[in-house]
């Protein structure tokens, strides 16, 4: 698979585990409406209904299994919770009472105070605590609210949620133990009182819990989102949103556009958002496709002239550079166009934490890592294979191919594994599941199997290599490459062939490639019949002398050391090991139909083909002049044919 095919795969994958999701059974869906979620209306907000419902239910679940979906869907419930929190401003989550019903709440804990009805106090003391815990939980989350659609700093959310905490602070002990005192007692010897302390206790514990629990979700939302709340404040984002929204036609605009009014779209975004998001954008786009593909043409006309020695003989330095370049330049675009997408997502919609294009920017991330990765590999090879190749001699370019390949592979899973992990997938089940499944992609996978065994036999046997011309019962032509399922041969007529690895490394393969020094020239040359046998023998002997003397025929006498180097070591008495041949014979072979015939049997220094056939070219030339210079001339194929004077009259009187 190409590398720059990885990335759709990924993306493709990557809406597979969206979509998944959307198509769950219901029953594994959160119940998120309030007619469903029992009989308790302490809260007129379905949301907080839920969250107190689900508490309920989940301390009185003994079942494990049931108490942990309980606790997935509690977990659900709140984190849409923040969401509509934050995009509804904080208003309507909690009764605000005015001055005048708060005082009226201090006034009857006075009047029980003064009457000495202890039960009485305590029930409006609970009372006046809950209309307290209303309104600071209501203002805690307008304060984040407002925090939020300005981008504050992490500093401003915990001043907010530490003043919430403090004016909340509420001793409950002894209200609870008066309360387990009355319950223990029994329901039908209460009186009014007694039972509506007990309604003002649960009232306030209940209230008190879910606001809590509503309250550390919030937190840790929006201090997850510290590191963006800086950037945008260091940018200077939410003072350009502070400066348009305090415009008095702005405002204008912004009321109209608030959640009730004819004009609402749903959620408040203000002008000044809209026009921030878009600066954001614009920017940030600018940069990823306009700026920094020009940056390195800019450079180049700066410097013309260490560019174009860049270009001839670039440096150690000049080549790394060369690498970054190739293997991020295209992924780091795209980044800046995700980051554009993304921090314009959160200027507009509040930073929503369960938002599915935030979560599939997120995961486009490892796509783009993955990306870089797979371009780095490949540039690395590219740029630096021949250089490693010359410095180090023995080491095998399919070798290189093969680790790299190995090196992609490995990448991809490893970044599948962390997708289907990030998307809610048990990775440890899914890698058990291979155990029980293994037997099944064995015989399914076992051509592909004995393919990547036949890459690694080929590679440790040292069949062949890159360039080698090689002879298969199936194809003949030179290899271009060794790869995991395949080995690629171009044929001489252009052609290439696909052969599997399997086949190669079980089937007679001739490497023509395997000489270093010596390619055979065999040819025989014949004399005519009536030579004089005294020339012929000085024939064989000048062309003897003639190979002997050539510089391009080796023999007995040529140094082999510059093509054994240390390697001769290890073969040291069989020099066929490396294809060293140096074999010359001139003798005469034999007498043919036509002619005298003199075997002609040497090897050519080099191993090229084109050298070899100026060589033999050279050889046949020598040869024939040296027939010549010794008054012989070279038999052409001829048939005597004798008839007989008496046209067969013998034989016809014998009979």
């Amino acid at each position: 698979m190409r590398s720059s095919s990885i990335p759709v795969v990924l993306a493709a994958l990557l809406v597979g585990l969206l979509v998944f999701p959307a198509i769950l059974p219901a029953g594994d869906a959160p119940a998120m409406r309030a007619e469903n979620l029992g009989d308790t209306k302490l809260f007129t907000q379905p949301l907080l209904l839920a969250v107190a419902n689900l508490d309920q239910r989940i301390r009185t679940t003994t079942d494990t299994l049931g108490r942990a979906r309980l606790t997935h869907q509690r977990a659900l419930v709140l984190e849409q919770l923040t969401r509509t929190i934050l995009s509804q401003g904080g208003r309507g989550f909690a009764a605000r009472l005015p001055a005048d019903a708060l005082q009226r709440l201090r006034d009857s804990v006075l009047r029980a105070r003064r009457s000495a009805d202890s039960t009485a106090e305590m029930s409006a003391i609970l009372r006046l605590n809950s209309a307290i815990l209303d309104q600071s939980f209501t203002e805690l989350l307008t304060t984040v609210a407002r925090d939020w659609i300005r981008f504050a700093p992490a500093g401003d959310f915990n001043r907010a949620f530490s003043r919430f905490a403090h004016r909340t602070a509420f001793n409950q002990v002894p209200f609870g133990r008066a309360v387990q005192r009355l319950q223990a007692a029994g329901s039908t010897t209460l009186s009014s009182a007694e039972q509506g302390l007990i309604d003002a206790y649960r009232d306030y514990s209940q209230r008190a819990e879910v606001y809590d629990a509503v309250a550390q979700s919030l937190f840790g939302f929006v201090k997850g989102a510290a590191t963006s709340n800086r950037l945008l404040n260091w940018l200077g984002i939410s003072a350009l949103i502070g400066a348009i929204d305090a415009q008095p036609w702005v405002i204008d605009i912004n009321a109209k556009m608030m959640p009730g009014s004819q004009y609402s779209i749903g959620q408040f975004i203000s002008v000044g958002q809209l026009v921030a998001a878009a600066v954001f954008f614009l920017a940030l786009i600018g940069v990823g496709l306009i700026l920094l593909p020009i940056l390195p043409r800019l450079l180049r006309r700066a410097l013309p002239q260490r560019a174009r020695s860049a270009q001839q003989a670039p440096s150690e330095s000049e080549r790394f550079l060369r690498l970054l370049k190739q293997s991020f330049l295209g992924p780091l675009r795209v980044l800046l166009v995700l980051i554009a997408i993304a921090q314009t997502t959160r200027i507009l919609f509040l930073r929503e934490s369960d938002e599915r294009m935030m979560e599939v920017l997120g995961s486009l991330y490892v796509v783009l890592i993955v990306w870089a990765l797979l371009r780095l590999i490949d540039n690395f090879v590219m740029l630096y294979s021949s250089e490693l190749l010359r410095r180090h001699p023995t080491l095998r370019g399919e070798l290189v191919n093969f680790s790299s390949s190995v090196t992609r592979f490995l990448v991809i899973v490893i970044a599948l594994l962390y997708l289907l992990q990030r998307f809610g997938f048990d990775i440890r089940a899914l890698l058990a599941s291979l155990g029980i499944g293994g037997l099944a992609v064995a015989f399914a996978a076992k051509e592909t199997i004995a393919n990547i065994f036949g890459c690694i036999s080929i590679i440790v046997d040292d069949m062949f290599q890159q360039g080698d011309w090689i002879v298969t019962p199936n194809g003949e032509g030179t290899v271009i490459d060794v790869g995991l399922r395949s080995t690629k041969i171009r044929t001489f007529d252009n052609a290439v062939i696909f052969l599997p690895n399997a086949y190669v490394a079980s089937t007679d393969v001739r490497n023509w490639s395997r000489r270093k020094l010596g390619r055979r020239i065999k040819l025989t040359l014949g004399l005519e019949y009536g030579s004089d046998m005294q020339q012929v023998k000085k024939t064989v002997d000048d062309i003897r002398a003639m190979l002997i003397a050539h510089g391009d025929i080796a023999d007995s006498s040529t140094d082999t050391t510059k093509y054994t180097k240390q390697q001769l070591g290890k073969i040291s008495d069989a020099m066929d090991g490396y294809g060293i041949k140096r074999t010359l014979l001139v003798y005469l072979d034999a007498l043919g139909d036509s002619s005298i015939e003199i075997l002609i049997y040497c090897f050519s220094k080099t191993v090229d083909w084109q050298g070899w056939l100026e060589v033999k070219q050279d050889v046949i030339f020598r040869c024939c002049a040296i027939v010549k210079a010794n008054g012989l001339s070279i038999a052409f194929p001829s048939q005597t044919l004798y008839l007989r004077e008496d046209g067969g009259k013998t034989a016809e009187n014998r009979n």
